[in-house]
């Protein structure tokens, strides 16, 4: 099957005006640690469950939590004036 087909053979296409979707609490965090979880030669698949393995195990998400509770109101906002249009 090529790239990007799907089983039924026809590809919904994303209009590039739709707003962008609503970041959760783990790619907030994601996005302050990233640095700090890469080491040299590590491939963004490695990085990535080196990640969740981190975020498991903290005790207080809050502060990411409220920032993805943010983003979800901002998203909100946005795809009812996007589909108003």
């Amino acid at each position: 099957m090529a790239k990007g087909a799907t089983k039924g053979g026809v590809k919904k296409v994303k209009d590039p005006n739709a707003p962008k979707r609503a970041m959760s609490a783990f790619f907030f965090w994601m996005k302050e640690n990233r640095d700090k979880l890469k080491k040299p030669g590590m491939g963004v698949a490695d990085v990535a469950k080196a990640a969740g393995v981190e975020w498991g195990k903290l005790s207080d998400k809050s502060k990411w939590e409220k920032l993805a509770e943010k983003d979800k109101k901002r998203y909100e906002v946005d795809i009812a004036a996007y589909k108003a249009k």
